[in-house]
C-alpha cells in the first residue's frame, strides 16, 4: 500500500476488507482532508466498486468514524504502555499525559487535517467521543486511587477528581485545541497543569 498510517491501529474485530477501507481512507483523509474525499476516492484506492465498498460502511462519515477509532486505539495503547513502563502513581500519571499528548502533537505534525476529523465526531452522535472520554477519566480515576492506597495522595474523592482532571487539562488532549497552542510550549504547560493539582493532593 503507498503510503503509510502513524499513530493509528487497525482495531480488532475488523474484517480484512474493513481494515484496508479505513487504512486507505486514513491516508486520504490526510492527503487531501476528510471534507474533500469522496467514497469514489476511497473505492478506487482500495480497489473496489462504490457499491462493493457500501456492503462495508454505510457512508463516508461511517468511515471517517472508523479511522477515528483505530486513532483513538492506538492514543489509548500508547497511554496504557506509558503508564505500565513507570513506577509509582505520580510518575504513572505524568507519563500517560507526557507519552498521550506527545503522541498527540506528533500525529498532528505529520497530520495536521486530523483536525478535521475530530470536528466530524465531535458533531456525531456515534458515542465514540464518549467512549474514550470514558476510558480516560477511568483511567485518572485508578491512578488516582493508587497514590491514595499509597499513602501519598489525599483526595477525597477520586472519580470527582478525576473529571476535575480531565476539564484542567482538556485543551491538551483536543486536537482543534491542541493545534491552536505553540508545541514548543506545551510539554511544560502540561506539567505545570499536574505541578499545581498534584500539590494540592500531597500529603
Amino acid at each position: 500500500m503507498a503510503g503509510e498510517v502513524h499513530h493509528f491501529v487497525v482495531r480488532e474485530g475488523l474484517s480484512p476488507s474493513q481494515a484496508e477501507i479505513v487504512q486507505h481512507a486514513a491516508i486520504l483523509f490526510g492527503t487531501f482532508g476528510y471534507t474533500k474525499t469522496n467514497i469514489g476516492e476511497i473505492a478506487e484506492r482500495v480497489g473496489m466498486s462504490p457499491g462493493n465498498l457500501y456492503r462495508h460502511y454505510r457512508n463516508k462519515q461511517g468511515i471517517g468514524e472508523e479511522v477515528v477509532r483505530c486513532y483513538l486505539a492506538h492514543a489509548e495503547q500508547v497511554q496504557a504502555a506509558a503508564i505500565a513502563a513507570a513506577t509509582g502513581p505520580e510518575a504513572r500519571l505524568r507519563a500517560m499525559f507526557a507519552e498521550g499528548i506527545g503522541d498527540l502533537l506528533a500525529a498532528l505534525r505529520e497530520n495536521p487535517r486530523m483536525v478535521e476529523l475530530a470536528d466530524m465526531i465531535c458533531a456525531s452522535d456515534s458515542g465514540i467521543l464518549h467512549n474514550h472520554i470514558t476510558w480516560k477519566v477511568g483511567t485518572f480515576a485508578r491512578l488516582l486511587r493508587e497514590g491514595v492506597d499509597a499513602g501519598v495522595w489525599r483526595i477525597d474523592d477520586p472519580d470527582t477528581m478525576a473529571e476535575t482532571l480531565l476539564d484542567a487539562s482538556r485543551a491538551f488532549w483536543m486536537p482543534m485545541a491542541l493545534a491552536q497552542l505553540d508545541p514548543a510550549r506545551v510539554q511544560g504547560r502540561v506539567t505545570s497543569v499536574l505541578d499545581a493539582l498534584i500539590a494540592g493532593w500531597r500529603i
